[in-house]
């Protein structure tokens, strides 16, 4: 019997490494009212953590979309239970105390090394080692870089250069480690008090040129934890300053013609075996599990032409990108746009689309 859990606040102990975190109360309730999406893709006869058995049940049926038929559980239910394997979200030091404490063997929960590894391999400074790779085989069609600066005298000779950067912290959840400066506007004291706070606390952020962006999509995968790999589809979503808005429901082959306008097939297929062959022995014995490559299609408009770029971010953890993969769509049926949405509570929303990310230069 497997338990699932979806622990969306994993990105934000990634940022903080520390025990004992208060969560912003936007992620909490994400939590309260999002725990029922394991059942999605969960299989029957599993069980999905949540924190209200009733409110999960009612959200689920809510959805109405296929889902397994799962066994709601709270903390104090795990005690008496036996389970074979745990799949969380993201695997994180608070999802393991939580689990400890509800008296979860530890023999299904990562090993301290474990939980090291997934935090060194989930830093944007590891993924921008995949970026440069990843632009080194497949020159003159991609574009992207990345740099790691642990002072602000590096900062600022990099804003003279590129006139235009974006800065992130080395760990953050969706949109909020990131920071746009422009040469023509002087640093705020804010920016720069949040900039020497980010660098205190993480060692150092990242630099990245802003790029003039058309598209956001992913590659999704699986790691099986000994040098296997598995490509798990893609996924076509959009982003509102950096936040996650919604997901693309379609086949597989309608979600590449929608990326094709762009990119051609040669390029996609070479980045997708080139992530594989570069991750396969850096996740062997340190990773098991999904994980999703955010890339963009970026327009050059010196040149007239969209060029890839293949990795502005690196989840080692579910996406939602997965969960719109597994979600059961027929093709006769219209394609639609998966969104979360927030009225009273977080809901898991499903409407129709028409060319809703289709744009020019």
């Amino acid at each position: 019997m497997k338990l699932h859990i979806f622990n969306p606040e994993h990105d934000v102990v990634l940022a903080y490494d520390r025990p004992n975190i208060t969560l912003p109360h936007a992620v909490q309730e994400l939590r309260i009212n999002m725990g029922f999406l394991p059942a999605l893709w969960a299989g029957d006869d599993d069980c999905v953590l949540v924190d209200d058995v009733a409110f999960a049940i009612k959200a689920v049926r809510q959805v109405k979309r296929e889902h397994a038929d799962v066994l709601f559980l709270t903390k104090k239910d795990l005690q008496n239970l036996n389970f074979t394997e745990i799949e969380t979200w993201g695997w994180d030091r608070e999802v393991c105390k939580t689990l400890v404490e509800a008296g979860v063997i530890s023999d299904l929960l990562p090993t301290h090394d474990n939980l090291l590894n997934i935090r060194e391999l989930s830093s944007r400074r590891f993924a921008s080692g995949l970026l440069c790779y990843l632009c080194d085989r497949t020159e003159q069609q991609t574009c992207g870089e990345s740099f790691y600066v642990d002072n602000i005298n590096e900062l600022e000779l990099l804003l003279t250069k590129y006139s235009h950067i974006v800065v992130k912290a080395l760990w953050s959840s969706s949109g909020r480690g990131l920071r746009y400066l422009s040469r023509e506007h002087e640093i705020s004291d804010s920016v720069r008090g949040w900039i020497v706070s980010t660098m205190q606390n993480q060692g150092g952020i990242m630099i990245e040129p802003y790029y003039n962006k058309v598209k956001d999509f992913a590659m999704e995968f699986y790691s099986y934890g000994d040098g296997n790999i598995e490509y798990k589809g893609i996924s076509v979503f959009d982003t509102n300053n950096g936040i996650y808005t919604g997901n693309v429901i379609a086949s597989e082959v309608k979600k590449l013609s929608i990326v094709r306008k762009y990119i051609p097939d040669e390029i996609l297929f070479s980045v997708k075996q080139s992530i594989m062959e570069y991750l396969s022995e850096r996740f062997k014995g340190r990773y098991k599990g999904p994980f999703g490559i955010d890339m963009m299609v970026v327009a050059d408009t010196l040149n007239g032409r969209f060029l890839l770029h293949p990795c502005v971010e690196l989840n080692l953890r579910m996406t939602m990108g997965h969960v719109a993969n597994v979600i059961k769509h027929d093709e006769k049926e219209p394609d639609l746009l998966m969104s979360i949405v927030h009225d009273v509570n977080y809901k898991l929303k499903f409407g129709y689309m028409e060319n809703v990310f289709v744009k020019t230069i």
